[in-house]
């Protein structure tokens, strides 16, 4: 046993609690401290790790989906490592692993479950030694930080070669179909058939136009959302691969109620986005041999948290927290806001600091003009952040009506604002650097407000009315 690991992991726990004292996360700078002192820890606590090491990656809904993954292993009784926080560099992984083990870094675990930024798997897998890797999808996201998109999509299809691990891929991304080919990996896939949400066309950005295997453009039968759909190559004939996991019968109104296989499922999350995001982690369940009963029940019992659709009930009335990033986020919240029939106030929060990418010109990329449409129901929109004008621009230049646009770039006044609105419910956007921030704010305001103890009693009422439903 190293002593230089014994006094990293001191130090490193040290870190995190003098870090919570200080009201930070203490999610990066314990583990970049302890790796200060000794290097290899990541990698030497990694080994205690028995059943499997799952790293989750994607543009889009890896939190989320670890997130749910870590659920069912809670309800299925297995022990685990996870970065929960959402600090998905090496930094914030080996803080996790800090956290969870003992002074000596020798407690053993079932599974670390580890969730990563897509240009961040290659330094992961040179660390750990991975069994599974799922993929959620690939979008254009901050071409400033990440690059082109074909870059990072090879950057992991190289990363993995070499490696004894299985992927999980999303068959409906076509971005995704020749991992197999050119990894040489055995390859699982969830995908969803047919659904009553599909478009013929599509004027979302797509981003796998064209066929991975010889760049004709593809055809579509139909569309999911973006470039997630049923495709097939004019030339090469490349489509989806056949699924292994297959969500049928999708019904949102507006939370998520569908089957996996034979599994009936259903959940208090919105949107299409997350139906994928459910049906990801289930096919990652499904694929460790987890009971059917163990995971339709923590997808049942699981709430929404840390700002990923995250419930706030402040003055009596229903206040929604979503962090958007990219255009493809921002359009499935925008759609998913729009199936919620509740009359709105709106409130979007747009940072350019180095972690949300200086260029913010994807906001001009997204279908904005949602907000327009009389389904989404939306009375005001309050602008906020570090670039509350350009957000507001955005807004202006999609039809909304500039007399019920409001500048406000400080968070907490404009959140309040956007609550004390006459409306049915709030729903506050905003991209990854003001989330922490918006999520303290609104914690404060609940608390304040006495919300928490209503939403306690509602969500109690909600699992009731579930346990009602199945009986």
């Amino acid at each position: 046993m190293s002593l230089r690991l014994i006094i990293a992991v001191m130090v490193g726990k040290l870190a995190i609690f003098f870090s919570r004292i200080a009201g930070n996360q203490g999610t990066d700078f314990p583990g970049q401290l302890a790796r200060r002192i000794y290097s290899p820890i990541l990698s030497d606590l990694a080994e205690h790790i028995n059943s499997g090491i799952i790293i989750v990656t994607g543009t889009n809904g890896k939190t989320t989906t670890s997130n749910m993954m870590a659920e069912i292993f809670r309800e299925n009784g297995n022990t685990y490592v996870h970065n929960r926080a959402g600090a998905n560099m090496l930094t914030g992984i080996t803080t996790a692993f800090i956290k969870a083990t003992n002074l000596s870094g020798t407690r053993s675990f079932d599974y670390a479950l580890l969730e990563t930024d897509e240009a961040n798997v290659p330094l992961l897998l040179q660390e750990v030694e991975a069994t599974v890797l799922l993929v959620t999808n690939f979008f254009r996201d901050q071409l400033d930080r990440f690059g082109e998109l074909d870059y990072t999509v090879n950057l992991i299809k190289n990363a993995v070669q070499g490696h004894r691990l299985e992927l999980i891929l999303n068959a409906d991304d076509p971005l995704q179909s020749d991992f197999e080919m050119r990894t040489g990996l055995k390859c699982w896939y969830y995908g969803f058939d047919d659904t009553v949400y599909d478009e013929l066309t599509s004027a979302d950005s797509r981003e796998g136009r064209y066929c991975v295997f010889c760049g004709h453009e593809l055809s579509y039968e139909r569309y999911h959302y973006a470039q997630l759909g049923q495709y097939r190559c004019p030339d090469c004939a490349n489509h989806n691969p056949a699924a292994d996991f297959t969500g049928h019968r999708l019904e949102m109104d507006p939370g998520i109620r569908f089957a996996v296989n034979q599994l009936d499922l259903q959940s208090s999350y919105q949107g299409f986005y997350n139906a994928y995001n459910i049906l990801a982690a289930v096919a990652m369940g499904k694929h460790l041999g987890i009971d059917d009963d163990v995971i339709r029940s923590a997808i049942l019992n699981y709430q929404p948290r840390a700002g990923r659709m995250e419930k706030f009930i402040i003055g009596g009335k229903p206040c929604l927290l979503v962090l958007v990033k990219n255009p493809t986020g921002l359009n499935q919240s925008l759609n998913m806001l729009a199936l919620d029939p509740a009359q709105k106030s709106l409130f979007f929060a747009l940072n350019d600091n180095a972690a949300d990418g200086r260029d913010i010109s994807w906001i001009w990329d997204a279908d904005v003009e949602a907000v327009t449409r009389p389904e989404a129901r939306i009375i005001k929109i309050i602008c906020s952040g570090q670039r509350s004008g350009d957000i507001a621009l955005r807004f202006k230049y999609a039809g909304f009506d500039t007399g019920r646009i409001r500048i406000e770039s400080r968070l907490q006044e404009g959140i309040a604002l956007t609550i004390a609105e006459e409306s049915e419910a709030a729903f506050i956007l905003c991209t990854y650097t003001a989330l922490f921030t918006c999520r303290q704010i609104m914690l404060k305001m609940q608390k304040q407000s006495g919300g928490a103890a209503q939403a306690k009693s509602q969500q109690e009422y909600r699992q009731q009315q579930r346990g009602g439903e199945e009986a």
